[in-house]
This record gives structure tokens, sequence and C-alpha cells, in this order.
């Protein structure tokens, strides 16, 4: 049995682990920018601000990603907005890294989404975050093993 990284196994199911030291630190950056914005007499935007702190908290515990191996199926839920989808494998068509760069050159977020044509219309998972490049590699190595993407290629 392979350990990975970014999933846990539960019986046939893989669960992705939900970053939590991210999330923590955009919660922290809320609730600082609330209590500096709350001391310059502006406890409206303070009040908005935490609750967004808040909000970015109970997404965490709602955002989940599961893999099914047994029923070929991917379920995802971004945030307790949207509701859970699943998708099969056989509309999986690929997987897009998006990088978002300050000044140009410097990243500061790298994301992975993953694709399935369902119906003709073009849908998609957020998987996960990363700063680097090459922990969303390591990302999308970990979900092409567990959904055995590569065995029909060779």
């Amino acid at each position: 049995m392979k350990n990975y990284q970014f999933y846990r196994k539960d019986g046939t199911l893989f669960i992705f682990k939900n970053q939590p030291v991210f999330i923590f630190i955009l919660a922290i950056l809320m609730f600082i920018a609330a209590g500096m914005v709350y001391k310059i007499r502006l406890p409206l935007l303070g009040v908005v601000l935490i609750a967004f702190g808040v909000l970015i908290i109970v997404n965490f515990f709602a955002k989940k990603l599961v893999i099914d191996t047994v029923q070929k199926t991917v379920t995802g839920k971004h945030s307790i907005f949207v509701p859970a989808k699943t998708y099969s494998f056989a509309d999986f068509t690929g997987f897009r890294v998006v990088a978002m760069k300050y000044m140009g050159f410097i990243t500061t977020n790298v994301m992975l989404a993953i694709h399935f044509n369902v119906n003709g219309k073009e849908e998609k998972l957020t998987i996960g975050q990363a700063l680097t490049h090459k922990g969303i590699q390591k990302m999308v190595n970990e979900t092409e093993d567990i959904m055995s993407l590569n065995e029909n290629i060779r």
C-alpha cells in the first residue's frame, strides 16, 4: 500500500487532506486586518473582515474531494455555498494548473483543478493549492496514481 502525502485512504475511498496551514494563515491575516481597521474607527468594515475570516474557516471544514476507486468517481464540494458534485472517471479530460504571480515573476499561489466534460459541458473541481509548482506536481502525480490514469498508456 502506498502512502500518499495529500490523500488519506478509507477503504476504497481516497479523501483529499485539506491544507490547514494555508487556511490558518489566511484567517489570521483577516483577523489582524479586522483589528487594524477597527482601531482606525471603521467598526463596520472590521466586523465584515471578521465575518470573512470566519467564513474562510467554515469553508475549510466544508470543502472536500473524494475519489472512489471502485465506482470510478470523483466527488467534490468547493464550499458551503456549492452542493457536492460527482463525476465519472470516463468524463475526465485533464488537469489545469493556474499560477498567480506578483509583479509578473514572483509566484504567490498555485492552484490545481481537475476538468471533466459532462454532456458537452466543461466542468472543473479545485483539488488544492500550494506555493510552488513542485507541490502541485506531487498532487497531480498522486491523483493520477489513485485514478490509475497512466495504466492505459503502458
